[in-house]
């Protein structure tokens, strides 16, 4: 054997033996001392390596000037064969974090998620529709350039327009305002053929009716939702319509308009509230490269009339709300680059709003209905600001490290984040009156006061709707925001900056789980609107592992109280779509147990004495049954917290928006 060592005598074989068991146990002293300084949490029993968030080497360090991706999560989804990367700000990454805390500290042998791939074929969901009550098979008019689809569940015109007339008290006013409301009347007329009959498809049309459809239907108990749903869940309810958009968007890639963009943000909408994250960032991406081609990223040229200037910054910004929205829930790098110069922001006079297309009246000195977009895009900026500040720093990780270093680069890291937490009161102070939920008992708007929100009677729906949302926008991205800090690698010191952001953010899920379930169990507002349903699961997790790691902090009990107001969020959710009530069972599951788990971690650590030479508060400097109780001292099941997430957010077949790839696959396999 090449290199090995040579021993002639008996004398000389025992001190070589001798000398490589002292190679070893150096080599291994060594790596204890690593595996010490960087906190790595090791991978649970039986696990796969290529589910963990370790990054990767890339065989040497980085150029100078460049960052490394640090953290994030590989893993691959339920009903998926492929692995999909998540970054260290996804709720993703979070569970899995949690999951493997209580693994480790339980040391009990399990699957990390279940990896289930499910086909078309497989399951028979893409089977031609039949004709029924709620819906009927339309022969629709198609372009002979070709293999637009023309027939599936499509509706009738009166159905259409019931779905349309939605649009504009919903997404219109309480989304984004990427759409004419006048100029698409005109288009919707020019559109008629056969004497009325009938109507030439539209991509634009199709995705507002989709949209429309999965929101409307999400409203609806499960039993009434009838035909349009095809038997499957209201998150996929108008899936013939989106397709339709769809195909008929391909025709456009070469060539796009105003419209082709609007269509693509408006399919984000759709493939976010349908949980297809994957499907959505990427036509995020063909949104992203849409605005470049079109030349929003430049100011509008002043030889345009103003309102199709003001449509074009509306549009632009749009993009850039969108982006930030999914890098950040996602944990992947922005797709707009923000190192240039940008249009001016939409205006939100009286002038631009007359403009518009849409009639509303003013909402108050000052403040029209598209003040709530320009507020909306101004909150965004700052969070995002404050995201990649946070995010690209270098003390907050380091090569080979996935959590933190130590208390001293925890605490920088918070000092940078908190710099820019005033531009956020601020943000909150600029917040026209006229847009604020108003509390009750002399509450204040956008706090985290804990004071219930007040609806005011005799006001418009969309109007209502545009409060409950800024709010509920404001604080499920300060949750996301100030989350880091909830880290099961190293606690923050008492009364530290780290321990101050981590209690912000329980303060603003426990407000953000408040005010959900006052809207739901005391109006419609929220009934059917799935980002609210998808923050209202990204808070209760967060508390979940607030809680786990605080379990003795001054918010502990009003933790514990929201999650049972999350508890009957879900259950209302849980009547219209099936994901919600899933979601109720994971939390009743989890809350029945937290009680039980949390009582020997309390008074271990009350009779706990650390050593003064341990890193103060540090979970992992304790011994193991003083952070954890083994899974023998109580009777509770393993908490395969990531599997909850995977059920959740993954649930869907991604088929499904796919109604004849059925027919497609069989014809493939015939040829």
């Amino acid at each position: 054997m090449a290199g090995a060592p040579k021993a002639s005598t008996l004398t000389e074989a025992s001190e070589e033996i001798a000398s490589l068991k002292r190679k070893i146990q150096q080599l291994e002293t060594e790596l204890k001392r690593q595996a010490s300084n960087h906190h790595n949490l090791p991978s649970p029993i039986g696990s796969s390596p290529s589910l963990y968030s370790a990054p990767v080497s890339t065989g040497g360090a980085p150029e100078p000037g460049l960052k490394r991706y640090c953290g994030g999560i590989q893993f691959r989804p339920t009903r998926s064969s492929n692995d999909t990367w998540f970054g260290p700000s996804s709720l993703y990454a979070f569970i899995q974090r949690l999951g493997d805390f209580l693994n480790i500290k339980l040391q009990k042998e399990h699957t990390i998620h279940r990896l289930h791939p499910v086909s078309a074929s497989d399951h028979k969901l893409l089977n031609e529709p039949e004709p029924g009550l709620h819906g009927h098979i339309s022969h629709s008019w198609a372009p002979p350039a070709g293999e637009v689809p023309t027939t599936g569940i499509y509706l009738s015109l009166i159905q259409e327009e019931y779905f349309i007339n939605l649009f504009w008290q919903t997404f219109h006013t309480s989304l984004y305002p990427i759409v004419d409301e006048t100029q698409f009347k005109k288009h919707y007329q020019s559109l008629m053929v056969n004497g009325g009959q009938d109507r030439k498809p539209s991509a634009l049309v199709d995705v507002i009716i989709a949209i429309c459809m999965q929101y409307a239907t999400s409203a609806m108990p499960s039993e009434t939702q009838g035909i349009l749903v095809e038997g499957k869940d209201a998150l996929v309810a108008g899936r013939w319509h989106y397709w339709r958009g769809q195909k008929l968007l391909t025709y456009e890639l070469d060539s796009p308009s105003l419209s082709t963009l609007q269509c693509h943000l408006l399919c984000v909408v759709y493939t976010c509230g349908g949980s297809f994250h994957n499907m959505m960032d990427s036509i995020m991406g063909l949104a992203v490269r849409t605005a470049y081609m079109l030349g929003l990223h430049l100011d509008p040229s002043p030889t345009l009339p103003e309102k199709d200037r003001e449509l074009r910054r509306r549009l632009w910004w749009a993009v850039y709300l969108l982006d930030s929205k999914a890098g950040m829930k996602l944990g992947r790098p922005f797709m707009l680059s923000s190192s240039h110069a940008m249009p001016s922001l939409p205006s939100d006079t009286l002038e631009a709003a007359a403009s518009s297309g849409s009639m509303f009246a003013p909402i108050g000195p000052n403040a029209t209905w598209l003040s709530y977009n320009l507020h909306t895009v101004q909150l965004y900026r700052n969070v995002r600001t404050a995201y990649t500040a946070f995010f690209d720093q270098d003390s907050l990780l380091r090569e080979g490290q996935v959590l933190w270093a130590n208390h001293e680069a925890q605490n920088s890291s918070a000092e940078v984040l908190r710099a820019h937490t005033q531009s956020l009161y601020e943000w909150v102070e600029g917040v026209p009156e006229s847009l604020k939920m108003k509390r009750q008992n002399g509450g204040q708007p956008l706090s985290t006061d804990f004071t219930s929100i007040l609806l005011e009677p005799f006001t418009p729906p969309w109007l209502q709707r545009q409060r409950l949302l800024l709010e509920h926008t404001y604080h499920h991205l300060s949750v996301n925001l100030y989350r880091p800090f909830i880290s099961f690698s190293l606690k923050p010191p008492i009364d530290s900056i780290a321990e101050e952001l981590a209690m912000r953010c329980a303060s603003h899920a426990i407000t953000l789980t408040m005010i959900t379930h006052h809207a739901l169990t005391e109006s419609s507002l929220l009934d059917g609107w799935h980002e609210a349903f998808f923050c209202q699961w990204n808070a209760v997790m967060t508390l979940i592992g607030y809680i786990i790691l605080f379990p003795s902090s001054t918010l502990s009990n009003q933790a514990k109280h929201a999650i049972e107001l999350a508890i009957s969020v879900f259950d209302n959710f849980g009547a219209k779509f099936s994901v919600a009530a899933n979601a109720a069972q994971i939390t009743r599951d989890l809350s029945a147990n937290l009680e039980v788990l949390l009582k020997p971690i309390e008074s271990e650590q009350n009779s706990a004495i650390f050593p003064e030479d341990l890193e103060a508060n540090s979970l992992y400097s304790a011994p193991v049954d003083l952070v954890l109780p083994s899974q023998d001292r109580f009777d509770a099941p393993l908490f395969n917290l990531f599997d909850m997430a995977v059920d959740i957010d993954f649930w869907n077949d991604v088929d499904t928006l796919f109604p004849d790839l059925d027919q497609s696959l069989q014809v493939q396999s015939e040829i």
